[in-house]
């Protein structure tokens, strides 16, 4: 493995977890490289649920000037091929003059934009605005690499499963996590305790109260709920928040690590936005996340929220009212409520055999055992829904018509053992293609999340808990993208993609010889 790669990003909490798109970026890209995370001690926990990330050099939290050098010339000795400085502040330039490589990367960090936006209080602000994950990302499209994950991603399943014994009961899981790095980027301990109350009251809701010190736990507030209704956290380690989190349902927070921290856990935030904005590039960017922010002539007022309001009243938090975090956080427990995994499974080498850019509906031939696959897997619960890459469209070899007609075949078939597709997806472009219409790259084809976001949104599935199956890689880490399980199959294609994906990282078991051994595979691992 003769490619390093040097990522750095020494903090804070959220904005460590952005760069966890970027950092499964360049092993979908580049799978051979190794690949080094530098950052301070107390963020490894959480980068240790990157995919992506080989290895872990820390700074200690207290470190003074000669340890953060003696650890850049240690990082030097490692001759590296790549730096990417995901941090762009004066101690990652010092990494950067330090740390010797081929090819040196800095994330454009918008500073005189984002300066621009502070000083004008929102004035003008701009149409649109990158995410900062965009950002972080287009270090990566200068090495040629293509930006699959956009959306932050941490791997729930190494976490332990939490035990809260406080708690008891079936209703809905929601953290409330009130604190932030900043006092005037809090909303108020005593409205997120109104709406603790009002979600247990009207919903059923158990509430974990999340907080780093005792100084955010409103007094008295336990004595609003009956036993195992409420429950405290005070200091959590983030390895032990982050598993907490990853079970509920829904997470009520300020702008703060613990939002992106749920994002990227695949649990939807709901955010309140006061002294900061999301034009400066660092709002919630999971596929269900809300922002609750009202507008004031003096917003944002800091990069960050340091800054003490200068005003009479925080009006940018004062005009935000409970009810209209509540409405947020009862449709979000709605969709919660309803949804439900999806398998998604590749069409031709998984489900069908593949023919090679089969164009024809005649040429439909299911394989052996793969409708009794997805009929077990429909009566455990998963919509099975199709996603497939159709390059052939972009190639001028099928049709749009042909691609529907083919899968209208399938469909049929399918239908005549008593499975229900929930949805068929394709993508029908190809960067190479030849016909102008989808001759480009597009985030549907995988890796790309769009197909399986696309349905998620259209038929309420739940992501997180979704399986996606096929006979390529690109299936494998469609899977990785989303944050999922994923399997490769040893049909159509799969024997190509073998070694590929054995070679991936962790120890789950990723190769099954057809559909019926993984979705066997998939029930047992449920249980």
């Amino acid at each position: 493995m003769s490619r390093k790669t040097l990522i750095i990003r020494l903090g804070s909490l959220g904005d460590v977890i952005l760069t966890s798109a970027a950092a499964l970026n360049l092993k979908l890209n580049d799978p051979d490289q190794l690949v080094t995370f530098f950052t301070k001690e107390q963020f490894a926990p959480l980068v240790e649920l990157f995919d992506g990330v080989d290895e872990i050099v820390t700074l200690p939290n207290d470190a003074g000037s000669w340890s953060y050098m003696s650890t850049l010339l240690d990082l030097d000795r490692r001759n590296f091929t790549t730096l990417v400085d995901l941090h762009g502040n004066l101690r990652s330039w010092l990494a950067r003059k330090t740390v010797t490589a081929d090819r040196t990367l800095v994330y454009p960090k918008r500073r005189i934009e984002r300066q621009h936006i502070v000083r004008r209080h929102g004035k003008r602000l701009p149409v649109s605005w990158p995410h900062t994950i965009d950002l972080y990302n287009s270090c990566l499209e200068h090495l040629g690499f293509a930006p699959y994950c956009a959306r932050p991603v941490l791997d729930a399943s190494r976490l332990n499963k939490p035990h809260v014994e406080q708690l008891s009961g079936d209703g809905p899981l929601v953290v409330i996590a009130p604190g932030a790095a900043h006092p005037n980027k809090q909303w108020g301990l005593e409205r997120f305790a109104e709406l603790a109350r009002r979600l247990h009251q009207e919903k059923g809701c158990r509430i974990l109260w999340a907080v780093a010190t005792s100084t955010d736990v409103v007094p008295g507030l336990h004595e609003s709920f009956p036993p195992g209704a409420y429950a405290e956290l005070v200091g959590l380690p983030l390895e032990d928040l982050a598993a907490v989190v990853a079970q509920a349902q829904l997470t009520l927070a300020n702008d703060s690590g613990v939002a992106h921290l749920s994002s990227a856990l695949g649990t939807p935030v709901v955010a309140v936005f006061g002294a900061t904005h999301p034009a400066l590039g660092f709002a919630p960017r999971g596929l269900h996340d809300r922002i609750v922010q009202v507008d004031e002539p003096c917003r944002p007022c800091s990069l960050h929220g340091k800054r003490d309001c200068f005003r009479d009243k925080r009006y940018c938090f004062d005009r935000i009212e409970p009810d209209m975090v509540y409405d947020q956080a009862n449709d979000i427990l709605h969709l919660q409520a309803k949804s439900r995994p999806a398998l998604f499974v590749d069409r031709d080498g998984t489900v069908i055999v593949d023919k090679n850019f089969l164009a024809d509906p005649d040429g439909v031939e299911l394989i052996p055992g793969a409708a009794q696959a997805l009929a077990k897997a429909q009566s455990a619960g998963y919509s099975p829904v199709i996603l497939s890459n159709q390059s052939g469209v972009a190639r001028g070899l099928m049709s749009i018509d042909d691609v529907e007609r083919v899968n209208a075949r399938v469909q049929d078939l399918l239908l005549a053992q008593e499975v229900e597709v929930a949805g068929f997806y394709y993508s029908p472009f190809h960067k190479d293609g030849s016909v102008t219409e989808f001759a480009r790259s597009s985030d549907t084809r995988k890796p790309g999340p769009g197909m399986a976001e696309q349905a998620a949104l259209q038929l309420d599935l739940d992501l997180r808990r979704s399986v996606v199956i096929g006979d390529k890689a690109d299936d494998v880490n469609l899977g990785r993208v989303l944050g999922c399980q994923s399997y490769l199959v040893l049909t159509g294609h799969g024997p190509e993609h073998e070694k590929t994906v054995a070679a991936l990282p962790g120890d789950k078991k990723r190769i099954h010889n057809d559909l019926p051994t993984a979705v066997e595979y998939m029930l047992r691992e449920r249980l």
